[in-house]
């Protein structure tokens, strides 16, 4: 069993920014790196959690593919991270609605529950286009001012952070595989 990277990236060249900094904090263990549409239900078995990378600001490629990741990761029962643009498909996979809100840089993140990931008020990066609002499935775990920043699924062990915790907030990563 092993850690499965999905890459949501459609350019190589931000696999760098987005994918290898989260590979580095997962090693030693052992892990996988795949782009979403080169993953097989083959891949999803072998995986014992699954972390969704984000990728940049410009790249939405991803939301027109939200069927793949559904048939995908529906039926995993182990851990899910999704992180920006993952806790975006996350959210989607459950049919709660994204909402546009432009939020890059530095942001106060505030906890709100007890929870596995974060606690108390930290500063965070982040860079996306959406958020999630008004969620049905998922309890909210922490907020900026502006948007939903932490999320956990109700009765599964599946998160989503909007930030992009490789930049300041690597304990994030390193607490949810404990998880």
């Amino acid at each position: 069993m092993s850690n499965l990277l999905i890459s949501t990236c459609s350019e190589k060249l931000s696999e760098r920014e987005f994918v290898f900094p989260i590979v580095e904090i997962v090693k030693p263990e052992d892990y996988e790196v795949l782009h979403y549409t080169e993953c097989t239900e083959k891949d999803i078995s072998k995986a014992s959690r699954i972390m969704i990378c984000g990728t940049s600001l410009q790249d939405n490629s991803y939301l027109s593919d939200l069927n793949i990741f559904k048939n995908l990761l529906l039926g995993f029962e182990g851990p899910i991270l999704g992180i920006c643009s993952g806790m975006q498909i996350v959210c989607s996979l459950f049919e709660d609605k994204l909402v546009e809100n432009v939020e890059i840089g530095m942001i106060e993140v505030r906890t709100l529950e007890s929870n596995e990931l974060c606690e108390g008020k930290f500063q965070a990066y982040s860079i996306h286009n959406f958020s999630v609002d008004n969620l049905e499935f998922f309890t909210i775990l922490a907020r900026s001012d502006t948007s939903v920043q932490a999320i956990k699924h109700k009765s599964r062990k599946i998160f989503g952070v909007s930030f992009h915790p490789e930049v300041r907030n690597e304990e994030i990563v390193e607490n949810f595989l404990r998880v």
